[in-house]
């Protein structure tokens, strides 16, 4: 069971569209996906935030994941602050980010 708790990686997941993007976090082990935190939507809640608390939470994963994916949510975060007024496609957005996995909602 420790190696298995060793091998856990966690994975970014965005929701992208026209004036929010929601973010989550799931658990990787092996083959298998297992969500870790529910989808928080920025601008509208402190996404990062909520992020982070819920990950304090989780001890059995290691400091540095947790540090790895939520610098990622933030660069993620961060560049949606800039591009947004610039109607940066998504796919441009992906190709920066590809450790993220990204949906697109028409809104």
């Amino acid at each position: 069971m420790m190696n298995m708790i060793n091998s856990t990686q966690l994975k970014l997941k965005a929701v992208w569209g026209k004036n929010f993007l929601g973010l989550a976090i799931d658990q990787v082990i092996g083959s298998y996906q297992l969500p870790v935190t529910t989808y928080y939507f920025w601008p509208r809640t402190e996404a990062w935030e909520q992020l982070r608390l819920e990950l304090e939470l989780k001890s059995w994963i290691q400091e540095e994941e947790k540090i790895k994916v939520l610098n990622s949510a933030a660069q993620l975060m961060n560049l949606c602050m800039q591009e947004y007024r610039n109607k940066e496609s998504i796919d441009a957005v992906k190709e920066q980010f590809k450790e993220i996995t990204f949906s697109k909602i028409r809104n």
